[in-house]
């Protein structure tokens, strides 16, 4: 596409073919189509590659790979540099968006021309697509800060930010493997960058297994240097305790921090 309005961000590493059939639909049948769809593929699985490239007739998808593996922050630059869109938008390979969710975040940002970063509640799916949980943001102002003491500001998966972002030239810092998103919108914000949040579901987002194995040691770690690299005293309420906490957590044992996600996604009634 020459002048899409959106760029979508997909970097994918060997999902399940169900998971990334169901993420990649989710997309392409958008209610709103005026986007190219970027996937940066990492995956070594066979499978999982041959179904990404099934959907290669849509022309509006772009898929990139290289020789040698980019790791999931290098594959989102990959994806950011040829970006044509004036709007970024970020998706995973195992989640799957609502299909008016691109309407709802473009006509946001085109009525609220301050907000550059914009994100959204999500539901919490299981394996099979069961939903258990959701996990909802702040809109906007103190209390999103104050939020962004224990977690994220916004959810990466469910963002869409404006291009002057990269035209300014804020990229992911590559030297964060995890809490690349953190480091992200902490830099951001101290550059005067605006977040906000929508108070409707964008997209499900998936949990398989054990989510504090993930939220590990070295995640938790790199929590830390992205809240001490872009510690600010302008927001100093905000970033002393968000230090503070992140070192607690972790001295907390792993199997206190099981039963905290397991009682975070519990069984969810609308």
């Amino acid at each position: 596409m020459e002048n899409p309005m959106l760029s979508v961000l997909m970097a994918t590493y060997n999902e399940p073919i169900d998971y990334i059939k169901a993420s990649i639909e989710s997309i392409i049948n958008q209610t709103y189509t005026n986007f190219e769809f970027i996937i940066i593929d990492d995956s070594t699985n066979p499978e999982t590659t041959e179904t990404i490239n099934s959907y290669a007739d849509d022309k509006r998808i772009i898929i990139i790979r290289k020789k040698s593996r980019m790791g999931f922050v290098g594959a989102l630059n990959e994806g950011l540099k040829i970006a044509k869109g004036q709007f970024i938008v970020r998706m995973d390979g195992d989640d799957i968006s609502m299909t008016d969710r691109f309407e709802k975040q473009l006509e946001y940002l085109n009525i609220n021309k301050k907000i550059d970063i914009l994100g959204g509640n999500m539901l919490i799916i299981n394996e099979s697509g069961t939903v258990v949980s959701q996990r909802k943001y702040p809109t906007r102002g103190i209390l999103l800060h104050l939020n962004s003491i224990f977690r994220s500001p916004v959810a990466h998966p469910t963002v869409m930010f404006r291009r002057s972002i990269l035209d300014n030239n804020f990229f992911y810092d590559e030297s964060f493997k995890k809490a690349e998103d953190t480091e992200f919108w902490f830099r951001l914000r101290n550059n005067g960058y605006v977040i906000a949040n929508l108070p409707y579901n964008l997209l499900s987002f998936r949990i398989s297994g054990d989510l504090a194995k993930k939220r590990n040691v070295e995640h938790f770690s790199y929590n830390y240097k992205a809240r001490n690299k872009n510690f600010s005293w302008r927001y100093c309420y905000v970033d002393i305790p968000s230090i503070i906490a992140t070192k607690l957590y972790l001295a907390i044992p792993k199997n206190l921090i099981s039963l905290f996600y397991s009682f975070e996604n519990k069984k969810y009634s609308k």
